[in-house]
């Protein structure tokens, strides 16, 4: 053991560097278990009394936290459990739409004729004349592309053919068939019908989920009924999205070619340009209180 007086006759140089290994001004757990482990045995009494003190505080500090951390799990938990009286049920609705905005996609190019190229600009202008004739509003239509060229390798640009393509929106099923048979002159490449939707779509499902809420609290109501309880107030609600149906023509009823024909379905006794409505589906899962 390293008495005080010998410690007062060491060097400055040696006192600095004891000083430096012990670290008892340090608390932290690598300086106590320097200090412990390594110099115990050469420390002064005074030393290893700091030592043994430090190491109890940190002892009681940790249990101090280990002991608020259980309290705080244990009030967690039993404010979980507390309202572990309920019933989950499961509640769905579901309705069907007529589609009032139908997405058409029109691609007009260039072609020969008789040895002679049909121009884009005419090809345009006869669109146009037949939109304007069908009565569809020009600001149903946008410009989706325009300028390509189209040809083999090598040949010069004026005699590549060029395309351009439109986004056009009808309203009704009767709109799209007047469309098409103004349409039927018009040497258009290319049809499609693309997707069809309702303008008022997000305002059809929002009312689909409260129905579908109001079924799971008429269906909880039903079941605790049965054995002398009642649904309380709503403890929880998981909404699963369903995306509408997208709902195709009955059969095709637009047929499309390069030549420029345009056809229309025309079964007996069956509407040419008739839709299946828009299928809409809400279904969610709600928790209630048991009275």
């Amino acid at each position: 053991m390293v008495s005080r007086k010998n410690v007062r006759a060491t060097n400055p140089s040696k006192l600095k560097d004891l000083k430096r290994r012990t670290h008892f001004f340090d608390l932290s757990f690598n300086t106590l278990s320097t200090c412990a482990l390594n110099f115990s045995g050469s420390l002064p009494l005074w030393a290893r009394l700091l030592c043994l003190i430090t190491k109890k505080y940190i002892a009681m500090r940790s249990t101090i936290f280990l002991i608020l951390f259980f309290t705080a799990v244990t009030t967690f938990a039993q404010d979980v459990f507390k309202g572990e009286h309920f019933i989950e049920v499961p509640g769905s609705a579901q309705m069907e739409i007529e589609p009032n905005e139908i997405f058409l996609f029109i691609r007009l190019r260039e072609f020969e004729e008789n040895r002679n190229k049909v121009s884009l600009e005419k090809l345009d202008q006869d669109f146009i004349q037949a939109l304007k004739a069908a009565g569809v509003d020009r600001k149903n239509l946008t410009l989706a592309d325009a300028g390509s060229q189209l040809g083999k390798f090598g040949r010069k640009d004026k005699d590549a053919f060029r395309e351009k393509s439109y986004e056009l929106k009808l309203t009704s099923a009767a709109e799209l068939e007047k469309f098409l048979e103004k349409l039927e002159p018009v040497k258009v490449e290319r049809l499609d019908l693309t997707r069809v939707s309702h303008s008022d779509l997000e305002k059809f499902k929002l009312d689909l989920k409260i129905k579908a809420l109001q079924a799971a609290q008429a269906k909880a109501q039903t079941l605790l009924k049965s054995i002398g309880a009642e649904a309380g107030k709503p403890l929880m609600v998981r909404d699963w999205d369903n995306d509408p149906v997208q709902p195709m023509p009955v059969y095709s009823n637009v047929m499309y070619k390069a030549a420029g024909e345009i056809a229309v379905n025309d079964d007996a006794g069956q509407d040419a340009t008739a839709f299946r409505k828009i299928k809409l589906k809400a279904q969610l899962v709600a928790q209630f209180e048991i009275k």
